[in-house]
């Protein structure tokens, strides 16, 4: 792991054709906004040990936010979100709030 997550979450991208990516994501890290109930919050995925993510792939990944005392307060088990990318790229779930 490259750092210490603040949660693990499962990742669902949009295929290309869906609106997604056209590329897959970067390893060993990504930064998006993620979506939670209208806001907005800076995260990192660590995909140093996934590898790429594909448009239209799935995975579980840890997630570090910028500012995690906004955001923790927020994530439960089940909390469903969205990556943004200048659009919606993929959306997922909270799996692990740590």
């Amino acid at each position: 792991m490259l750092w210490e997550p603040d949660a693990i979450v499962e990742i669902d991208l949009f295929a290309t054709e869906d609106g997604g990516r056209r590329t897959a994501l970067p390893v060993p890290q990504y930064g998006c906004p993620m979506e939670i109930s209208g806001e907005y919050f800076d995260c990192r995925v660590d995909l140093s040990e996934v590898g790429e993510i594909l448009p239209g792939g799935k995975a579980r990944v840890p997630i570090k936010f910028l500012y995690p005392e906004f955001v923790k307060p927020l994530l439960k088990f089940g909390l469903q979100f969205t990556l943004w990318e200048g659009r919606t790229i993929g959306s997922g779930r909270v799996v692990e709030v740590l």
